[in-house]
C-alpha cells in the first residue's frame, strides 16, 4: 500500500492543494520553517487521530513523508510530505481510500486538517481532551 501512496503522490501533486479526484483527497498546509518540525508534527497529528478516534492504525516515517495506515480500517491511508521549496518546507497531507465513501475519507482529512493546525498554533502539542467519541462509519 506505501508504494501506492507514494506513486499516487505524484498524481495528486498535479492536481494542486485541496484537490479532489476519485479516492482522494489533497489538502496544502502552510510553510514550516524545516523538514524536522513538519516530519515531527505529521507525525503527531496521525498519533493524536488515532487517539481521539479510535484508530488502531499503524504510522511508517520516512526521509520527507509520514504515513498514517488504516485511518479507517483498511480502506483509508494517508502520507504528509514534507516538500523543501526555496528554503522553506510547504506540507501537504494526502489521503486516499479503496471504498466508495468520499465522504468518510473528506472527513478524516478535515479531523486531520484540524488536528495539524492545533499542532503549529500550539508550538508542537495538539489541544487538550480528547473528541467526541464517533466513527466515519
Amino acid at each position: 500500500m506505501k508504494h501506492a501512496l507514494i506513486g499516487g503522490a505524484a498524481l495528486a501533486v498535479t492536481l494542486g492543494g485541496s484537490a479532489l479526484a476519485e479516492g482522494w483527497t489533497v489538502t496544502d498546509f502552510n510553510a514550516v520553517n524545516n523538514r524536522d518540525i513538519c516530519m515531527d508534527y505529521a507525525e503527531l497529528t496521525f498519533q493524536t487521530y488515532n487517539q481521539r478516534f479510535g484508530s488502531n492504525g499503524f504510522i511508517g516515517r520516512s526521509t520527507w513523508t509520514v504515513g498514517g495506515y488504516d485511518l479507517r480500517g483498511e480502506v483509508v491511508d494517508g502520507i504528509f510530505i514534507c516538500a523543501d521549496e526555496a528554503g522553506l518546507v510547504a506540507p501537504f497531507l494526502i489521503l486516499h481510500n479503496t471504498d466508495d465513501d468520499s465522504d468518510a475519507r473528506e472527513l478524516i482529512a478535515d479531523r486531520l486538517g484540524d488536528i495539524w493546525d492545533e499542532i503549529v498554533a500550539n508550538g508542537g502539542a495538539p489541544s487538550g481532551g480528547l473528541a467526541p467519541s464517533g466513527g466515519t462509519k
